[in-house]
């Protein structure tokens, strides 16, 4: 989604009063929430995936949006061909031929105990197939491939890979299940989670809805390694409105999100120090 701009939320909620004793001499953590699952979208705007367990570095999710489909008749500063100018696109699915060896670098041990930020496999490594709605198997760079989705684009369409992930913002996006069930209930609509794209789904201990809103300018640490802080609300685009196992799309839901919540669900975070998380994870407020 498009940023707008930084959202800065000055009042914070409670949080739980349980300390957590962090590796860092002097530092408390208090724990807020928990992992509930962990997904990247290897070709961005199509479907994505969940993992068991990832790499996250300063650039993103390891896998996470390497791969992009550009349009000539895009503006520059957004170039990409997404699922707001085709809904079919969260239909197709990307896979690594190689999943092992896209979570984590082989280097990545060794490299933390050195203090060192670990390398990335070659881009081979990366090689990726497609799944089409029609059920299809082809190589990303097949030309089929782009040929399938020229129908919905009147720019010429190029394939782009890139392991600085093709973000629109920042790294990481959260989403909490309690934000999903504000929004089911104010709505009355049965909304399924991966309308909002988040890299993080968390679970909050204690908190309600939107309770990520208040993290914004906080740094968190999940897991046993990962720290990130969270920078900003994310501005809702027609992409959540397309559902993400019929590409049908519901304008209700953007619309009472503009109306309720100024537009914004779930947030952006950037990457302090890199480190590797998996469903179930701790997350816990540095300050």
């Amino acid at each position: 989604m498009l940023v707008a701009g930084s959202v800065v939320v000055e009042e914070n909620r409670p949080v739980s009063k349980m300390q957590v004793r962090s590796n860092k001499p002097g530092v408390d953590m208090s724990k807020i929430g928990t992992l509930e699952s962990v997904w990247r979208y290897p070709v961005k705007s199509m479907r994505g995936e969940q993992v068991d367990e990832v790499f996250v570095a300063y650039t993103g999710v390891m896998g996470d949006r390497l791969y992009a489909i550009s349009s000539s008749q895009a503006p520059p500063e957004f170039p990409w061909h997404t699922n707001r100018e085709q809904e079919e696109f969260v239909l197709y699915s990307a896979s690594y031929k190689n999943h092992a060896t896209t979570l984590k670098p082989p280097a990545m041990e060794a490299a933390f105990k050195e203090a060192l930020n670990p390398p990335y496999p070659s881009a081979d490594a990366f090689a990726l197939e497609i799944k089409t709605p029609a059920g299809a198997t082809l190589d990303v760079d097949d030309p089929a491939f782009l040929e399938s989705l020229r129908d919905k684009s009147e720019g010429e369409l190029r394939l782009h890979f890139t392991q600085k992930n093709a973000v629109d913002c920042r790294p990481l996006s959260l989403f909490s299940r309690q934000t999903l069930a504000q929004l089911e209930q104010e709505t009355g609509l049965v909304l399924d989670k991966r309308r909002f794209r988040a890299n993080f789904y968390m679970n909050w201990d204690r908190a309600g809805g939107f309770y990520e809103n208040d993290l914004v300018n906080r740094r968190l640490k999940v897991g046993d390694r990962l720290e990130i802080m969270v920078r900003e609300l994310d501005p809702r685009c027609k992409s959540i409105t397309i559902d993400p196992d019929t590409a049908e799309t519901q304008p209700r839901i953007l619309k009472h999100i503009a109306r309720k919540h100024n537009g914004f669900a779930g947030v952006y975070a950037a990457v302090l120090t890199e480190g590797t998380v998996k469903p179930g994870d701790e997350i816990c407020l540095l300050d």
